[in-house]
């Protein structure tokens, strides 16, 4: 009997967690960054040549289309971290996109709540102490807080990929030790070859008849019903030869 396969989510300060919002992350940036860079260069030249209209629509549908983008690549890159990890893709790219966006979200706004007051502290050092050390550690403060909550949000996401993941592939039926076996290729089903006077008898479960010579045909082009010897037969696109008589079937050759 095929068991269910067993997904677990991945704890929120973990090292797979790390490497799994590492996997959609850096798979995002590198494929928007270079078009909102693109169109920040053809803005800004079209903004240099008097045209600073043009320019901001283009750096904006710019900037548009590359978030549109990465809200594109969330399901797909989930998807294929879930494959990558477990050998299973998901499905419903609209559930899984929500499902991790949210997630995602909520987690920021908590650490944003977390790290509030100690860059409320930051900030004060550096606005009030300016020109001394205690405003370059107001500024280092501020630098270190904002690589914590970067980690924070890398954490995040991918706690989020595997608690969808989770939540997908655990009601999916699967045999035992299918997980260490070679992934499966889906090919087409093996066609049976045709018998041949040499090959040995076949054993069915129901007794097929099978006309020993061809039966003759009418006038009409009806074959003669070899059961009842009438020539009430027709042929059908499925089952071949039947009579309307008796009930008389061609045998499958």
């Amino acid at each position: 009997m095929d068991a269910l396969l067993t997904v677990e989510p991945v704890g929120f300060f973990t090292l797979d967690a790390l490497r799994a919002g590492w996997y959609l992350i850096w798979r995002q940036l590198v494929r928007i960054v270079p078009v909102a860079v693109v169109a920040g260069l053809v803005g800004g030249a079209l903004t240099a040549l008097g045209m600073p209209a043009v320019g901001v629509i283009v750096i904006t549908l710019g900037v548009a289309a590359a978030c549109i983008w990465g809200l594109v690549l969330v399901p797909r890159l989930t998807s294929r971290w879930a494959e990558t990890r477990y050998r299973y893709p998901l499905t419903g790219h609209l559930g899984v996109w929500w499902g991790v966006t949210w997630r995602v979200v909520v987690a920021s706004l908590v650490a944003a709540v977390i790290f509030a007051p100690p860059n409320f502290v930051a900030l004060s050092l550096s606005s009030a102490y300016a020109n001394s050390a205690l405003g370059m550690l107001g500024h280092l403060l501020t630098a270190l807080l904002g690589v914590a909550n970067s980690i924070v949000t890398v954490m995040a996401t991918g706690w989020a990929m595997s608690r969808v993941t989770a939540a997908q592939l655990s009601w999916l039926p699967v045999a035992p030790g299918s997980l260490d076996a070679a992934p499966v290729v889906s090919q087409p089903l093996p066609v049976a070859p045709t018998p041949t006077a040499s090959s040995a008898p076949v054993a069915v479960s129901q007794p097929v008849a099978l006309p020993v010579s061809a039966p003759a045909s009418g006038a009409d082009g009806k074959r003669q019903c070899p059961k009842c010897g009438l020539y009430e037969t027709e042929r059908g696109s499925v089952i071949g030869w039947y009579c309307t008589i008796c009930g008389w079937r061609e045998g499958r050759r």
